[in-house]
């Protein structure tokens, strides 16, 4: 019995550890770390200049204006959640050729590619409004890897319009802290389907009207969008 007494207490006080070393093998262990993401954000705000007409008319095409006149405006202003613009041109008329600009900014810590770009006219005056020319200068920061740029994009006779700005947009990458600035010229004709010359066999542009346009940009994470070739 004394030998049996010994064996059973030798036996629990082995089982007893080797729970205690099952618990220790077994405990949670646990690092403590940081994980730090990057966010996205751009935004669109009007350029310095916001427009060009900032006195006596400025013309093209078959328009004159020696004598100075201030007939007509435009004007830009930024969007409440700084994501669009709103442009405006009153009392316009033929041959009126106003010009607005606006800076997109990379304001999040991941860079961005500029994805899409939108205009949509509306009012009166709307049919006979055109972007006949644009400028693009991009000003980016080393990051990255990637070296600093300071570069300018003009538009040409073959992509002069609202399309090939657009085009030339897409895809182009904005640092933290970098810029794109683009100035977008317009001209109004006399007749829809004018050109600089005339000769347009559309409707006549209206008197004493005016059209409104919202401009609104979409940016990408930078390897969300197809690099431009």
């Amino acid at each position: 019995m004394k030998k049996t007494a010994i064996i059973c207490v030798v036996s629990m006080l082995c089982l007893a550890l080797m729970g205690f070393g099952f618990a220790r093998w077994s405990d949670t262990v646990t690092y403590g770390a940081t994980v730090a993401t990057g966010n996205v954000a751009a935004t669109i705000a009007p350029g310095s200049p916001a427009v060009n007409d900032l006195g006596a008319d400025p013309q093209w095409g078959l328009g004159v204006n020696s004598e100075g006149k201030n007939v007509a405006s435009i004007t830009c202003v930024q969007g409440s959640d700084l994501k669009n613009l709103t442009v405006t041109v009153l009392n316009g008329y033929p041959w009126y050729a106003p010009a607005y600009s606006f800076v997109i900014t990379s304001t999040g810590t991941v860079p961005v590619k500029v994805d899409t770009i939108t205009s949509t006219w509306s009012g009166a005056l709307a049919p006979f409004i055109n972007t006949i020319g644009w400028s693009i200068h991009v000003v980016n920061p080393e990051s990255n890897g990637l070296l600093a740029v300071d570069k300018t994009i003009t538009s040409s006779t073959s992509n002069a319009d609202w399309a090939g700005l657009t085009a030339a947009l897409y895809g182009i990458q904005i640092h933290q802290g970098g810029t794109v600035a683009v100035t977008v010229d317009l001209g109004i004709t006399e007749n829809v389907g004018d050109t600089a010359a005339g000769g347009g066999t559309g409707a006549l542009c209206p008197m004493l009207s005016s059209a409104t346009d919202n401009v609104s940009i979409h940016c990408s994470q930078w390897n969300e969008i197809v690099p431009q070739p």
